[in-house]
């Protein structure tokens, strides 16, 4: 789907899902219907999709130069939309970028975001900008600065700065805490953001329930730094907050259950950390599995369930959970493969463990520790 935009089948994933209905929405001119989705996949999606079919033609960063025995209907229906992009709503520019940033081409997403000076860092946002956009926007800055902790600085003091919009607030919250928690859980800069996030949160009265998921990325985002600063109990009751705001918002179907469910897998997530932080395997592996139960056609799922098992010593079923990783296909081929080979290798068995870090290599041979464990072999 990433490559191209074909339809999705029964086994794409639920943010391939997603990304589908936005250009869908698009071609319709009726974003107006579509929810907010507050997870971004990461742009190397289309890229490791286009390599794992040895595709290196179709890993260029302009929309525009895709080969034509690539594209679809829909795809090209984009790229004439965006050419005559002055006839766009501003609401339609918005979700305009934010589809061309789940599909790997910042570039473009900036120009019709009206990002136009990346070097600036935290861009300016329209007064009536719903907060998913916002996040693309500052996403978009983060991805194309040449000095992305710069932008995530700006983002980080603008978190305390009363002169903005509570929502804005918290959605740069939620998007610079976790990245600045992961280079230094103990920065003044992350204490100060932490608080600010924290005041922001009780100011926040009267919510559209649309909106509900920024203060639910924000408690997982808060979360994530208390873990790092060896806080699990802080983390979980983060988290605790988080799980109770989501059910209560719970949709029924369609495209806001489709969006619903992206959060409750990023809250599994984050609720398989904190369990892991304070020596409780087997509550990490409880979370996990419920990931697969939401999303089993999504390789990050497994994944993080496939780890889970690892960590508690469950080869046997972590085995399995990499195994149904590799039956997905495409570019996750390359890290199930390499776990398999490393439980092969943990049993004993170091035909298939070479096999298995033979398969990774040749889909992904720019991983070191794979070619380390191969060359262990010579």
């Amino acid at each position: 789907m990433y490559v191209g935009l074909a339809p999705p089948v029964s086994c794409s994933p639920n943010h391939a899902i997603a990304t589908y209905a936005i250009a869908q929405h698009l071609a319709g001119r009726d974003v107006e219907g579509l929810p907010a989705f507050s997870e971004i996949p990461p742009r190397r999606l289309r890229v490791l999709t286009a390599a794992s079919w040895g595709r290196a033609d179709a890993v260029g960063s302009e929309f525009d130069h895709l080969p034509a025995d690539l594209t679809t209907g829909l795809w090209l229906w984009m790229a004439e939309l965006f050419t005559y992009s002055k006839d766009l709503t501003p609401l339609e520019l918005d979700a305009a970028g934010t589809l061309m940033l789940r599909l790997g081409y910042p570039e473009r997403a900036a120009r019709l975001l009206g990002v136009t000076d990346v070097l600036a860092g935290v861009p300016a946002f329209p007064p009536d900008v719903r907060p998913e956009h916002a996040l693309a926007r500052v996403a978009v800055c983060a991805q194309l600065h040449p000095s992305p902790a710069l932008v995530v600085a700006q983002a980080l003091r603008a978190v305390a700065d009363p002169r903005l919009p509570v929502m804005i607030r918290l959605m740069l919250a939620g998007f610079a805490i976790p990245l600045e928690a992961r280079r230094e859980a103990g920065s003044g800069a992350l204490h100060r953001a932490v608080r600010s996030a924290e005041q922001a949160l009780t100011r926040w009265t009267d919510v559209d329930p649309e909106h509900r998921w920024v203060e639910r990325k924000v408690l997982r985002s808060l979360s994530g730094a208390a873990v790092r600063r060896g806080e699990p109990e802080a983390a979980s009751a983060y988290l605790d907050r988080a799980a109770l705001s989501a059910m209560e918002t719970r949709p029924r179907g369609g495209l806001r259950r489709l969006a619903w469910d992206e959060e409750v897998l990023a809250l599994l997530e984050a609720q398989g950390r904190v369990c892991r932080s304070r020596g409780d395997a087997g509550g990490a592996v409880a979370a996990t599995s419920r990931m697969s139960d939401i999303a089993p056609y999504d390789a990050h799922a497994w994944a993080a369930h496939g780890y889970a098992l690892l960590a508690s010593d469950r080869l046997d079923e972590s085995l399995h959970a990499y195994e149904e990783m590799l039956r997905l296909g495409g570019h996750p081929v390359a890290e199930a493969a390499f776990h398999l080979g490393w439980i092969h290798e943990s049993r004993g068995d170091r035909r298939r463990a070479q096999d298995s870090y033979a398969y990774s290599h040749a889909i992904d041979p720019t991983v070191p520790a794979v070619r380390e464990r191969l060359s262990s072999f010579r």
